[in-house]
């Protein structure tokens, strides 16, 4: 049976488009997958030697865990029966996807991308395609500008840029490094065997140091964690630990309490809640939240200072044993920004001074692409991302990012971006906007995030996984109730890859939908 896109285009209609994926981790293989059902010549290039991104074994610190509840890791044609899989899983059932798709086929692993550059012609940046420089993984490492004799460029008509959020460490620049004799690490950086006996301090505040702390608690001499704001964390199960956290947060009910919704088009009646209903409705969910993740047991300066839904966005799922290695003493939690090295470790701005032999930044990551010609700007003054959906530059044509448009359920969510940037490319959307009303409409939504969503970058839009769905679903001419009644529509998991199974195959025939044509002809 043919899904709602599935129009079929007769073989030879069209000359085969050649389309570089940088990137095999989840958003690169499900995009490679959907260009290549909709008859893209694909090729996917990735720096690690196994596909998974993050989950492969060179791309995550040792005991990385999946933060996902059952049927929510996993693509809408694959199910995967895991539940909060370990990393090794988590990459067995990408490897599976990729393989099953033809797309293995199509990867080139240990290939790091150097450079992508549009082509030169007239018309518009990238409007002849783009020239894609690679080269194995380790050569020109002295100078990664250098363009080695190994350097292979490749000619593309279409670029995706789907490397990951979480590759490009962000270490705090903070003085004194040379005194401090110990181990300084980005999380990225940890290791098996990296905190055996000695004094581990992690600085940060999100779910890879509470999850490093966690486990330094068991392996260390001493654990402590240093933090400047304690963040909510969503436990496994809300409602005094009786309901999985999807059956909450992953509903439109749930995200109808939230702000409201950047985009008129996404908001239904149940978003307009009134907001002292909204508020009243939170101060139950916070109490619930603090109860059924146990941080309400632990000292008041180790529990969130604001509600929710502030910095829900943030928020990662609880570590198991965490709450109760804080309460018996095996983990020292601090309340504090750092100021400076030390030769014994850190000094906080409180003027407290703490021991450690390794020191774990668990600081995030920048959210940039070195490889990317200069000339194709995609970030603006303050560091955000500026792209139209979180998906497309406004100035650059043939070019487009998968995994920059986060929300909780992310693999769900490149699955749609890679969807809706395939019919970007074949000119297949509903409406296209034009540069000026794309700029206009990433300020609006930027405006937005900055209010609801601070600190976000430009790029995480958090618990708004239906909304943002639904964005993606109206773009593309198609419904967004994917439900068959309103009780299944409005009260079970919405956020969850299987709704949208049948979004696959190939869309219109060419003609209908502009030039398929090599961009050179």
């Amino acid at each position: 049976m043919m899904g709602e896109l599935d129009v079929a285009i007769t073989p030879g209609e069209w000359q085969l488009m050649k389309a570089c994926v940088v990137g095999a981790g989840p958003g690169g293989i499900v995009t490679a997958k959907v260009l290549l059902e909709n008859g893209f010549d694909v090729t996917v290039l990735d720096k690690y030697q196994q596909v998974g991104g993050i989950w492969s074994a060179e791309g995550c610190y040792d005991g990385l865990a999946n933060q996902a509840a059952l049927r929510l890791f996993e693509f809408a044609d694959l199910p995967n029966r895991l539940h909060f899989a370990d990393a090794r899983d988590t990459q067995r059932y990408l490897e599976d996807y990729a393989e099953q798709f033809g797309v293995l086929d199509r990867v080139r692993l240990g290939t790091e991308v150097v450079s992508v550059r549009p082509v030169e012609g007239p018309g518009r940046v990238g409007a002849r395609g783009w020239s894609v420089g690679s080269r194995p993984v380790g050569d020109g490492k002295a100078d990664p500008h250098r363009e080695t004799a190994d350097l292979h460029r490749e000619t593309f008509d279409y670029v995706v840029v789907a490397s990951g959020a979480h590759h490009h460490a962000h270490l705090p620049e903070l003085p004194g490094r040379e005194s401090f004799r110990g181990t300084v690490l980005h999380s990225n950086e940890v290791r098996a065997g990296a905190f055996a006996d000695r004094r581990v301090v992690v600085v940060g505040g999100g779910k890879s140091a509470l999850d490093l702390v966690t486990r330094a608690s068991r392996e260390a001499a001493s654990a402590t964690l240093v933090q400047r704001k304690v963040n909510w964390m969503v436990p496994e199960r809300l409602l005094l630990g009786l309901v999985g956290y999807k059956w909450i947060l992953f509903t439109r009910l749930g995200e109808a309490l939230l702000p409201r919704y950047h985009d008129p088009a996404c908001v239904r009646p149940v978003d307009r809640v009134d907001e002292r209903v909204k508020r009243a409705l939170w101060w139950l969910i916070t109490r619930d939240m603090l109860f059924s993740s146990g941080l309400y047991r632990l000292p008041k300066q180790l529990r969130p200072a604001y509600a929710l839904p502030f910095h829900l966005a943030h928020a990662g799922v609880m570590p198991r044993g965490y709450t109760r290695a804080v309460r018996r003493g095996l983990i020292d939690g601090k309340v504090s920004a750092v100021e400076a090295y030390t030769d014994r470790g850190l000094r906080l701005t409180t003027g407290e001074e703490v021991a450690a032999d390794v020191i774990v930044f668990a600081t995030g990551h920048h959210k940039v692409f070195p490889f990317l010609d200069a000339n194709v700007p995609v970030h603006d003054a303050d560091g955000r991302l500026r792209l139209y959906r979180g998906i497309v530059p406004p100035g650059a044509d043939r070019l487009g990012f998968v995994g920059f448009r986060q929300v909780f359920n992310n693999v769900m969510g490149v699955e749609l971006t890679a969807h809706w940037l395939t019919r970007h490319f074949r000119a297949a959307l509903r409406t296209t906007p034009g540069e000026q009303e794309m700029q206009e409409a990433i300020d609006a939504r930027l405006t937005w995030q900055e209010q609801v969503l601070p600190g976000s970058g430009g790029y995480d839009f958090g618990p708004y996984d239906i909304h943002c769905a639904d964005e993606l679903l109206h773009d593309m001419g198609l419904p967004s109730r994917r439900a068959g009644n309103l009780l299944a529509e409005y009260l079970l998991p919405g956020g969850v890859a299987h709704r949208y199974a049948g979004l696959h195959g190939a869309l219109s025939k060419p003609e209908n939908h502009g030039p398929y044509t090599h961009p050179h002809g």
